[in-house]
């Protein structure tokens, strides 16, 4: 018996435009393929807010805290210090104001 996975599925009802006459199943497997498997990576991240976010930072702001959760968890991406530096140099009006006085 020949198993048929939820990307073969879905490859079939859009290639012969199949989802229009069966919406609802499109809907259905689109929301399957896009369930994990496993609990793993949402524990992982729980894990690291409370590793992040502490009783002595406990006022920390949304933003802040997504940042500081980005760079924990995508620790193994490569950053160009020189290029990231220039960007927020440019995006800042703090930073460019502080130019302009030297």
């Amino acid at each position: 018996m020949t198993k048929i996975g939820v990307s073969t599925i879905l490859y079939t009802l859009s290639k012969y435009d199949l989802s229009a006459a069966f919406p609802n199943l499109y809907i259905a497997y689109k929301v399957l393929g896009t369930i994990p498997v496993t609990s793993a990576s949402a524990e992982r991240s729980f894990s690291k807010v409370k590793l992040i976010k502490t009783r002595l930072r406990s006022t920390m702001g949304q933003e802040c805290l997504e940042s500081l959760m980005f760079l924990s968890c995508e620790r193994d991406i490569k950053i160009d210090y020189e290029e990231t530096i220039t960007l927020l140099g440019r995006s800042s009006d703090v930073l460019k104001n502080a130019l302009l006085f030297k």
